[in-house]
Protein backbone atom coordinates (compact mmCIF):
# COMPACT_ATOMS: atom_id res chain seq x y z
CA UNK A 1 0.00 0.00 0.00
CA UNK A 2 1.34 3.30 -1.35
CA UNK A 3 1.86 6.06 1.16
CA UNK A 4 0.36 9.73 1.18
CA UNK A 5 3.62 10.98 -0.72
CA UNK A 6 4.11 8.39 -3.14
CA UNK A 7 -0.15 8.64 -3.93
CA UNK A 8 0.96 12.87 -4.32
CA UNK A 9 3.81 11.50 -6.59
CA UNK A 10 1.66 9.06 -8.76
CA UNK A 11 -0.99 11.57 -9.38
CA UNK A 12 1.42 13.88 -10.76
CA UNK A 13 2.71 11.52 -12.78
CA UNK A 14 -0.82 11.08 -14.03
CA UNK A 15 -1.48 14.69 -15.02
CA UNK A 16 2.11 14.59 -16.49
CA UNK A 17 0.47 11.46 -18.69
CA UNK A 18 -2.55 13.28 -19.16
CA UNK A 19 -0.83 16.27 -20.56
CA UNK A 20 1.35 14.66 -22.94
CA UNK A 21 -1.87 12.15 -24.00
CA UNK A 22 -3.85 15.65 -24.47
CA UNK A 23 -6.29 13.84 -22.12
CA UNK A 24 -8.08 16.93 -20.81
CA UNK A 25 -11.00 14.79 -19.22
CA UNK A 26 -8.33 12.76 -17.52
CA UNK A 27 -6.89 15.74 -16.05
CA UNK A 28 -10.02 16.83 -14.55
CA UNK A 29 -10.20 13.71 -12.41
CA UNK A 30 -7.18 15.31 -10.56
CA UNK A 31 -8.85 18.45 -9.76
CA UNK A 32 -11.06 19.58 -6.61
CA UNK A 33 -14.24 20.77 -8.03
CA UNK A 34 -13.44 24.47 -6.40
CA UNK A 35 -9.89 24.35 -8.44
CA UNK A 36 -8.04 27.23 -8.45
CA UNK A 37 -4.57 28.16 -10.90
CA UNK A 38 -2.46 31.34 -11.18
CA UNK A 39 -0.31 30.64 -14.41
CA UNK A 40 2.86 31.12 -14.76
CA UNK A 41 1.72 34.55 -16.81
CA UNK A 42 -0.39 35.77 -13.90
CA UNK A 43 -3.95 34.40 -15.42
CA UNK A 44 -6.01 32.92 -12.97
CA UNK A 45 -9.00 30.23 -13.38
CA UNK A 46 -11.55 28.91 -11.39
CA UNK A 47 -13.28 25.71 -11.33
CA UNK A 48 -12.21 22.18 -12.62
CA UNK A 49 -14.69 22.38 -15.55
CA UNK A 50 -13.38 25.41 -16.56
CA UNK A 51 -9.73 24.50 -16.52
CA UNK A 52 -10.37 20.61 -18.04
CA UNK A 53 -12.05 22.89 -21.09
CA UNK A 54 -8.90 25.09 -20.91
CA UNK A 55 -6.94 22.21 -21.54
CA UNK A 56 -9.07 20.76 -24.15
CA UNK A 57 -9.08 24.05 -26.01
CA UNK A 58 -5.17 24.00 -25.52
CA UNK A 59 -4.87 21.05 -27.04
CA UNK A 60 -7.13 21.61 -30.31
CA UNK A 61 -5.42 24.90 -30.71
CA UNK A 62 -1.42 24.09 -30.50
CA UNK A 63 -1.27 20.01 -30.86
CA UNK A 64 2.57 20.49 -29.52
CA UNK A 65 2.29 21.69 -26.18
CA UNK A 66 3.80 19.97 -23.77
CA UNK A 67 4.15 20.62 -19.63
CA UNK A 68 5.81 18.28 -17.43
CA UNK A 69 5.80 19.15 -13.34
CA UNK A 70 8.41 17.39 -11.38
CA UNK A 71 8.18 17.63 -7.69
CA UNK A 72 11.21 18.30 -5.60
CA UNK A 73 9.70 18.39 -2.06
CA UNK A 74 5.65 17.70 -0.79
CA UNK A 75 5.34 18.10 2.96
CA UNK A 76 2.07 16.45 4.34
CA UNK A 77 -0.57 17.15 7.31
CA UNK A 78 -1.63 13.75 7.26
CA UNK A 79 -4.22 14.38 10.10
CA UNK A 80 -5.87 17.36 8.18
CA UNK A 81 -5.37 15.39 5.05
CA UNK A 82 -3.84 18.09 2.99
CA UNK A 83 -0.24 18.54 1.08
CA UNK A 84 2.06 21.31 -0.12
CA UNK A 85 4.12 19.86 -3.29
CA UNK A 86 6.96 22.23 -4.26
CA UNK A 87 8.84 21.77 -7.81
CA UNK A 88 9.88 22.82 -11.02
CA UNK A 89 7.90 22.70 -14.36
CA UNK A 90 9.20 22.90 -18.18
CA UNK A 91 7.32 22.86 -21.18
CA UNK A 92 6.93 24.05 -24.85
CA UNK A 93 4.48 25.08 -27.14
CA UNK A 94 4.39 26.72 -30.88
CA UNK A 95 3.85 30.73 -31.69
CA UNK A 96 4.65 32.07 -34.83
CA UNK A 97 5.40 28.77 -36.20
CA UNK A 98 8.16 28.72 -33.87
CA UNK A 99 8.57 26.70 -30.48
CA UNK A 100 8.65 28.52 -27.29
CA UNK A 101 10.01 26.62 -24.48
CA UNK A 102 9.46 28.12 -20.85
CA UNK A 103 10.01 26.86 -17.35
CA UNK A 104 10.36 27.45 -13.61
CA UNK A 105 8.40 26.85 -10.63
CA UNK A 106 5.23 26.01 -8.98
CA UNK A 107 3.73 25.25 -5.83
CA UNK A 108 0.43 22.80 -5.34
CA UNK A 109 -1.74 22.31 -2.51
CA UNK A 110 -3.13 18.26 -2.05
CA UNK A 111 -6.58 17.70 -0.25
CA UNK A 112 -7.75 14.19 0.58
CA UNK A 113 -11.06 13.11 -0.57
CA UNK A 114 -13.58 10.70 1.35
CA UNK A 115 -12.29 8.36 0.01
CA UNK A 116 -9.01 8.95 0.19
CA UNK A 117 -8.01 10.15 -3.23
CA UNK A 118 -5.85 13.18 -3.37
CA UNK A 119 -6.71 16.05 -5.63
CA UNK A 120 -5.55 19.45 -6.52
CA UNK A 121 -7.19 22.34 -4.69
CA UNK A 122 -4.46 25.28 -5.82
CA UNK A 123 -1.66 25.55 -8.01
CA UNK A 124 0.05 28.88 -8.43
CA UNK A 125 3.22 28.43 -11.53
CA UNK A 126 6.05 31.49 -12.17
CA UNK A 127 7.94 31.62 -15.27
CA UNK A 128 11.58 32.03 -14.45
CA UNK A 129 12.86 31.63 -18.02
CA UNK A 130 11.12 31.68 -21.67
CA UNK A 131 12.59 31.60 -24.85
CA UNK A 132 11.03 32.11 -28.30
CA UNK A 133 9.32 34.62 -29.90
CA UNK A 134 8.04 37.71 -28.10
CA UNK A 135 4.40 36.63 -28.79
CA UNK A 136 5.46 33.33 -27.25
CA UNK A 137 6.77 34.86 -24.15
CA UNK A 138 4.48 38.01 -23.00
CA UNK A 139 5.39 39.58 -20.13
CA UNK A 140 1.51 39.66 -17.74
CA UNK A 141 0.42 42.54 -17.60
CA UNK A 142 1.34 44.90 -14.46
CA UNK A 143 -1.21 44.95 -11.76
CA UNK A 144 -3.61 47.66 -11.39
CA UNK A 145 -4.00 48.73 -7.77
CA UNK A 146 -6.57 51.60 -8.69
Amino acid sequence: MMNSDQLIRAAREIFNLAIKNKDADGIKTLLAPTYHIVTGRSAQYHGSKEESKRWAVLFLEDPTVIYRRTPREIVINENWGIAEELGNWEGSYTAEDHLVRASGVYSAKWQRTETSKWVLQVEVFTTINCDGPESGCLNPDPINLE
